[in-house]
Parts: structure tokens; C-alpha cells; sequence
């Protein structure tokens, strides 16, 4: 009997590993109704994780690079798996409906916002939720080393690497007549 769930070389596709595992590397035991699927995407390789819409990134970060070293990938398009989470940076996608267009940087921070009229309230963009991703979105990641001296204050990053995803696509075959 053929198991159609796995790939070619008999082993089941990262992406499907991480969705049936994901609770496990999180330490839950059942899934939360309220929980997300977000879907983290580098080169060619998806990852599917369960979160919570409320759950800091910095504890997703920690679980993705669990997934990755579960599944034993050791590097992404000659790019090394990092052993430290905070080497990890997401992107979200310009516009949510079309990934072809592009990603930019989801940058993880407490800013102030206005609430009504003149009242003041701290908006956290440290969870899915706050980030204002949603249920099934796709997230891109990308490893970076952060080297002293890197922040700037104009916030202008001209050597920015850009996003290495790759969207699939499903265009029709010629047939040979």
C-alpha cells in the first residue's frame, strides 16, 4: 500500500511533519480551538504552526527553529539554520492576497498609538494578533546576524537582502500533440 502523504524518498514533507508536531514542540497535549495556522515560508520550504494569536513571537521564533532541527534541516538554499531564535527575522506579505508582490520586514515592537479622543495606549506588535496577521497567513523567514552598531536611527536598510521565497505556481503544460 502507497502512503500518498509522503514524498519520494519515503519521508513526510516537512510542512505536514510541523502541522502533526507542531503541538508536541510547543509542549501542549490538545489543540486550542482559538489556536492559528500560520504557515512560515523560506526558499522552498513551509512550515505549518499551530500558535496562539497571543503568543509572543519570540516563542514562535523558538519553535520554528525546533521544527527545523526535528526534521533535521541543517541548512535553506545554502543558507545555515541558526541555533539561536532571535537570528530569525519575519516578513509579512505587502498584500496578504497576492505573495507574488512581495514581503517586508515585521518589525517586533511596543509603539504608542491614539485611543479615542486624545487617550493614549501602548500597541504591542509582539504576536500575531497585534501584528494584525491572521488565521492561515503566510510569514516569511529569513536568518540574520545582527552585528553591533546595526541599528540606526533612520532606520534605512540599504543592504537589506530581500525575502527568498518561493511561490508556487500552477500554470497548465503544454501537451506535446
Amino acid at each position: 500500500m502507497t502512503n500518498h502523504m509522503c514524498g519520494t524518498d519515503g519521508k513526510i514533507p516537512v510542512s505536514l511533519y510541523n502541522l502533526l508536531n507542531s503541538n508536541r514542540l510547543q509542549g501542549e497535549t490538545k489543540p486550542d480551538p482559538s489556536s492559528w495556522t500560520l504557515r512560515f515560508k523560506n526558499f522552498n520550504v513551509t512550515v505549518l504552526l499551530l500558535v496562539s494569536p497571543v503568543q509572543p513571537f519570540s516563542e514562535i521564533k523558538e519553535t520554528l527553529l525546533k521544527a527545523l532541527k526535528v526534521r533535521n534541516i541543517a541548512e535553506i538554499d545554502g543558507e545555515p539554520v541558526p541555533d539561536d531564535p532571535s537570528e530569525i527575522e519575519f516578513g509579512v506579505p505587502v498584500d496578504r492576497n497576492n505573495l507574488e508582490k512581495g514581503w517586508k520586514k515585521l518589525e517586533l515592537a511596543t509603539h504608542t498609538g491614539r485611543k479615542g479622543a486624545g487617550g493614549r495606549r501602548a500597541v504591542q506588535i509582539s504576536t500575531p494578533q497585534g501584528a494584525d496577521l491572521r488565521d492561515s497567513q503566510a510569514v516569511a523567514f529569513r536568518f540574520h546576524k545582527a552585528t553591533p552598531g546595526e541599528e540606526d536611527e533612520l532606520d534605512i536598510d540599504l543592504d537589506d537582502p530581500g525575502w527568498n521565497v518561493l511561490i508556487p505556481t500552477y500554470e497548465d503544460e503544454e501537451e506535446d500533440e
